[in-house]
């Protein structure tokens, strides 16, 4: 289940980067730099979007713990936290790189959008498995982030290739090394678990 969702999730975002980059006949764009700042915005915004969710991981594990008054393996508890923290020093570091020119602008996705009512549906979804589910919340919440993460990573490493300043390049190149190791040491999690 968990990796239906996680699959419909990645779909439904990058269709909607997909249609957002999309230029439409009655549309004209004057130059190619729009479409790369426009290109570069969503990613940006689609990039932020799962940071986000990755800096809840430590309230949801934490929550967890206090309903069923149980915890997860000490190793899995400090991945997960790490993964939070690094998530949430990420996003203070992209909110400041977006300041220097040219600007970062965010998009925010319009709730009205099929792909955003779907992804949130899906957040909220995952979100009552996490919290609820009986026995297997370990797994679930290691399962959940072999896709994510490699999903932040691969998503850095594209925004470096068209990015144009050195700063935010090197940061992305950063994030994205980070983000495959956290990858790499929640598979192995998995791999000792079962």
């Amino acid at each position: 289940m968990i990796f239906f969702v996680n699959t419909l999730l990645i779909t439904s975002l990058f269709s909607t980067l997909i249609t957002s980059d999309t230029q439409h006949p009655n549309i004209d764009i004057p130059s190619q730099h729009t479409s790369n700042t426009s290109s570069l915005s969503s990613g940006y915004s689609a990039l932020k979007l799962f940071l986000e969710d990755e800096k809840y991981l430590t309230l949801i594990r934490r929550t967890k713990m206090v309903l069923t008054f149980s915890s997860i393996s000490d190793h899995s508890s400090n991945l997960i936290d790490n993964i939070a923290n690094s998530s949430e020093q990420a996003i203070d570091q992209l909110d400041e790189l977006a300041q220097k020119k040219p600007i970062i602008v965010f998009e925010e996705f319009s709730d009205t959008t099929i792909a955003k009512s779907t992804f949130d549906s899906l957040r909220m979804t995952t979100a009552k498995e996490f919290i609820f589910d009986g026995e297997d919340f370990e797994k679930h919440l290691l399962l959940s982030q072999l896709k994510v993460l490699r999903l932040i990573s691969h998503l850095a490493a594209q925004l470096e290739k068209v990015e144009h300043d050195e700063k935010r390049k090197l940061w992305l190149s950063k994030l994205s090394k980070q983000y495959e190791k956290y990858y790499q040491q929640v598979n192995i999690r998995i791999s000792i678990k079962t």
